[in-house]
């Protein structure tokens, strides 16, 4: 496993670290949407900056927006922040967020101060 999920009052920090697969953040989405505060969530940061290596199929990144889309039905409130630096994962980041499916408000940064400060916002 290539995550950790720490949980916070109003939301969850999505830690990637080491080579990143769609196994990884397909799984850590299932377990977010899986666990009893999905709910009440208001935010989910992807921090991808322990990251060393990406992974990610274009098809599973539109898998990823689809399985979100669904789940804005049950959750319309999140706030999506994707936080990285290196290349293929701000390629990653550019297609989650641009994606014609999307209904969680995303936005990408280069720090997690920077995305704590949009979500407070």
């Amino acid at each position: 496993m290539g995550y950790e999920l720490i949980w916070e009052p109003r939301g969850v920090l999505k830690r990637f670290f080491g080579p990143v697969t769609d196994a990884d953040v397909t799984a850590s989405i299932a377990q977010i949407h899986g666990d009893e505060r999905f709910d009440s969530l208001r935010y989910i940061i992807n921090n991808y900056l322990d990251a060393t290596e990406c992974s990610l199929s274009p098809a599973s990144v539109e898998e990823m927006v689809a399985i979100e889309h669904a789940a804005s039905i049950i959750n319309a409130r999140i706030r999506i922040a994707l936080v990285a630096v290196a290349a293929d994962f701000i390629a990653f980041a550019d297609q989650y967020a641009g994606s014609a499916l999307k209904t969680y408000p995303t936005r990408i940064f280069s720090s997690l101060d920077e995305a704590r400060t949009w979500l407070d916002a």
